[in-house]
C-alpha cells in the first residue's frame, strides 16, 4: 500500500536522488495553472523518504522558500550528506542532522546551474550555462573548474552552450555536455573539448557499467562512445522529450513522462522491468542496489525484484 503524507500535497516532483537504500530524497514545487512559466519562481521544498522506518515516520520536509528550480545529489566526500543547489546558486544541506543553508556556489553574478551530481560517491559537482563547472570541496566552498574551458561571454545565446549535465568514470574522468553538440572530457587536470558526429542540443548524460559515455539530445537521439570513439543511435519509438538517463543493472535506461525505455545497439526497447502504472515516469535515480521512479506526485521503487509504490494519485 502508498504512504501519504499531508505536506507532499499542492508539490510535484521535480528530481530524486539516492543517498542508501533507505535514505530517498525528492525536490519538488508547486505549480499553478496560472504560472507555467519555468523561468519564474515558486514554492519550493526536498522531502526525504526513509522506507524502514515506521509508517507514519517515513516521510520529512524542508521548505526552501521560493526558487525557480532546485537540483539535488548525494554525495560521499569530504561527508555523506546531500545538497541541494537552486539554479541561481543557493546551497543547501541536508544529512546527519546538518540540515542548513550554506555558502552560495560562487558570488559572482548572472550565474545559473543546470544540475548537480556526485561522481562516483565523491564530491557534489554543478554545472551550468556558459559552461560553468564548480566542485564542493568542503562545506561553504567551491572551486571552479575550468581550466582549459573556452570561455563563452555574456552575450553568447544560452541555448548554445554548455553544460547542461555532467557524469564521470571518476573524478579525473568526467564529461559534460550542454549547448550544440558541447561536449567536453576532463582528465583531472584540465578540459579537452569533444568532436561528436552530431548538430543537436546535448541534454542529459550517463557514463554506464559497460564503460561507455550515453549522451541524450533535444532531437531523441542518443549519442554513445568514449575518448575519440562517437556514434549516434537513431530511434523511432518515441517523439516524447528524454527526461532522464540512468544505468541500472546494467541496462542503459531512458525515462519520459510517459515510458521508460532500455538503450540497445539498435535504438531504443521498451522496458521489461514491469514499472507500475505512473501519470508520470519523468525522474529516474539509482544507487545502492535500487531504482526509483517519480514524477507528478507518484514515486515507486524497485530492488531488482519487485515494485513497491510509494506515492500515488489519491
Amino acid at each position: 500500500m502508498a504512504d501519504s503524507f499531508e505536506d507532499l500535497k499542492g508539490f510535484e516532483f521535480s528530481s530524486c536522488h539516492i543517498r542508501a537504500w533507505n535514505i530517498i530524497w525528492f525536490t519538488a514545487q508547486q505549480w499553478s495553472d496560472d504560472n507555467d512559466d519555468p523561468l519564474e519562481q515558486r514554492p519550493t521544498a526536498i522531502f526525504m523518504y526513509c522506507p524502514d522506518d515506521p509508517p507514519g515516520d517515513r516521510w520529512g520536509v524542508s521548505y526552501l522558500g521560493e526558487a525557480t528550480g532546485v537540483h539535488g545529489a548525494a554525495v560521499f566526500k569530504p561527508n555523506s550528506r546531500s545538497i541541494f543547489v537552486t539554479e541561481d546558486g543557493e546551497v543547501y544541506c541536508a544529512g546527519q542532522g546538518d540540515d542548513d543553508w550554506e555558502k552560495p556556489v560562487s558570488r559572482k553574478k548572472n550565474l545559473y546551474f543546470s544540475n548537480v551530481k556526485s561522481i562516483r560517491s565523491g564530491h557534489a559537482i554543478c554545472v551550468g550555462p556558459r559552461r560553468k563547472v564548480y566542485i564542493r570541496n568542503h562545506a561553504n566552498n567551491w572551486t571552479q573548474l575550468d581550466r582549459g574551458l573556452f570561455p563563452q561571454g555574456e552575450n553568447t545565446k544560452l541555448e548554445n552552450t554548455g553544460f547542461s549535465d555532467i557524469d564521470g568514470f571518476s573524478e579525473s574522468d568526467m564529461y559534460a555536455c550542454g549547448g550544440h553538440a558541447d561536449l567536453w572530457h576532463y582528465d583531472g587536470n584540465q578540459w579537452e573539448q569533444i568532436d561528436v558526429p552530431a548538430n543537436s542540443v546535448l541534454e542529459n548524460i550517463c557514463c554506464a557499467d559497460d564503460d561507455w559515455v550515453y549522451i541524450t539530445t533535444n532531437r531523441r537521439e542518443i549519442i554513445k562512445g568514449r575518448g575519440e570513439i562517437w556514434e549516434v543511435i537513431q530511434q523511432d519509438l518515441t517523439d516524447e522529450v528524454f527526461e532522464s538517463i540512468v544505468c541500472f543493472n546494467g541496462k542503459v535506461l531512458i525515462s519520459t513522462v510517459s515510458e521508460i525505455y532500455e538503450v540497445t545497439n539498435q535504438g531504443l526497447e521498451k522496458e521489461t522491468l514491469g514499472v507500475p502504472n505512473m501519470n508520470s515516469k519523468a525522474h529516474l535515480a539509482t544507487g545502492d542496489g535500487i531504482l526509483v521512479v517519480a514524477g507528478g506526485d507518484e514515486a515507486a521503487i524497485y530492488d531488482g525484484k519487485s515494485w513497491s509504490v510509494i506515492l500515488e494519485t489519491e
